[in-house]
Formats: structure tokens, sequence, C-alpha cells
């Protein structure tokens, strides 16, 4: 499956996670712990899920111009998604992206797949996302 490259990761590579799906709209600030990567908003129903280390895939965001400094302080802490896929690009979030490329930290790409085609992605299976937005999934037994 082929996604939309908004922003490569920095250094430019191939990132490999598990495919999380968000159920719920997210708000970073506040939806998000900084200190951890886990969801923490307790009206989502994968409350206290970690987003660290995922292929975060998220349909509708909430906004808040805060985003960018959680994900900033997730990307410092090496707590981050290794890529986070939105059904619509987000300046907020990509600022944060941004922002840590410009300091020389590693940062996970942001990629756009329209919410329809989400649908289709079974969370849990391990994914593996080039930088030109090549997307691989394996089953969740599959090493």
């Amino acid at each position: 499956m082929r996604l939309e490259t908004l922003i490569p990761p920095a250094p430019s590579r191939t990132v490999e996670g598990r495919l999380l799906c968000l159920a719920d709209p997210i708000s970073f600030w506040g939806g998000v712990s900084p200190a951890d990567g886990s969801l923490s908003d307790p009206r989502s129903t994968q409350h206290g899920e970690s987003i660290a280390g995922t292929v975060l895939v998220i349909r509708e965001l909430r906004g808040s111009s805060s985003a960018s400094a959680v994900l900033l302080e997730l990307i410092y802490r090496q707590r981050a998604p290794c890529a986070i896929v939105l059904a619509a690009p987000d300046a907020i979030l990509a600022l944060g992206v941004l922002v840590a490329a410009e300091m020389a930290w590693e940062t996970p790409g942001i990629f756009r797949l329209p919410a329809e085609m989400q649908a289709s992605l079974a969370g849990g299976a391990r994914a593996s996302l080039t930088a030109a937005g090549e997307l691989e999934l394996r089953s969740h037994d599959a090493r």
C-alpha cells in the first residue's frame, strides 16, 4: 500500500513498529502523556496504551496548538511513534517534527492515508514503512 509522505522520518529510513489504529479522535495536549507516550485521555477506549515506537494511525485529531510541543517532548524522550499516519495533513503536529529535525533528533515520519483507506488496516499487525510511503504489513504472529 502506498501512503503520501508529508514529512519523511529523519534521518531518512524505513521504520518498523506495531500498527496502532486509534478508534477515537485524539488531542496530543491532554490525550497523550508527554512523559511516557501513553494515551492519557480517560474517555479513550484505548486509554493507557502506549504510542511509543508504533506506526500510529489517526483518523481524526482534536486540535490544540500545544500538540507540537507534546510531540516534540515525546521525540526528545524517545517515546514518540516511529511514524504517524493521518487522514488529513496537520500543520501543528508537523511543526513538532520539523523542530525536532532541526535539533538533529531522530524523528518520526508523517504520512497521509484517507480515512476510508485507514479502515482497511488491522491494528496490531507489524508494519514496515519506507520514507517514500511504501507500507508493508505482516500478521501479528510474523516475526
